[in-house]
């Protein structure tokens, strides 16, 4: 069964080839980390799309954005230039696989790009992968590692949402809105030991 993306801006894409396990009920997502309100000519944050990497908390029923970001041409060390869907926030911690620096600041000012000012150097090559670390300096640890994905477009401009989440299944990466950092894809299929609670494929 795939699982288009049709009720967002540039949808139309297939997401999911195959959906085999997701959590009866759905859950509810949190969006105070999110820049959720920002809508304008550039950019609708309005709606958390398909596909969308989070963390489950089982127990409690939430689900929280394990945010990832990809460097785009023209960054530097100390000034990611990232594509204006992002959630950002100054305060978080951006990772590049090695090392965690905080957000200072943000420059929403380009039409085609946010640039995310660091506090100290990370790698800025076109590309990379970064995900929200947990703390600033050397380390992989990350804020929240996923263990499921958005299954449908989830309209979050009014706060907390429900939506269901996908568990088990296989995605198509090149149609996904928000990039999947080496350390997420490990995660999606269950983790390093393979015992977690998702089992996705990034295809």
């Amino acid at each position: 069964m795939q699982i288009v993306n049709k009720t967002i801006p540039n949808g139309g894409k297939v997401i999911f080839e195959s959906i085999l396990d997701e959590i009866p009920g759905g859950v509810s997502v949190k969006v105070a980390r999110l820049d959720y309100l920002t809508v304008n000519t550039n950019v609708d944050k309005r709606f958390l799309p398909a596909g969308t990497p989070v963390y489950v908390d089982i127990a409690a029923r939430t689900a929280d954005i394990c945010k990832s970001f990809i460097a785009l041409a023209g960054s530097t060390a100390q000034a990611i230039m990232v594509a204006k869907n992002n959630h950002a926030k100054v305060g978080d911690f951006v990772n590049d696989g090695t090392t965690s620096s905080a957000i200072s600041s943000i420059d929403t000012t380009n039409a085609a790009y946010d640039i995310l000012n660091t506090a100290e150097a990370l790698i800025y090559a076109e590309n990379t992968k970064y995900g929200q670390g947990s703390a600033s300096g050397a380390s992989t640890a990350m804020l929240f590692t996923p263990n499921g994905m958005t299954k449908d477009n989830i309209w979050i401009f009014d706060g907390n949402a429900d939506g269901a989440i996908v568990t088990m299944g296989t995605v198509r990466a090149d149609a996904l809105t928000f990039p999947i950092t080496s350390a997420y894809a490990i995660a999606l299929r269950g983790g390093i030991t393979g015992t977690g609670r998702s089992l996705i494929t990034l295809v």
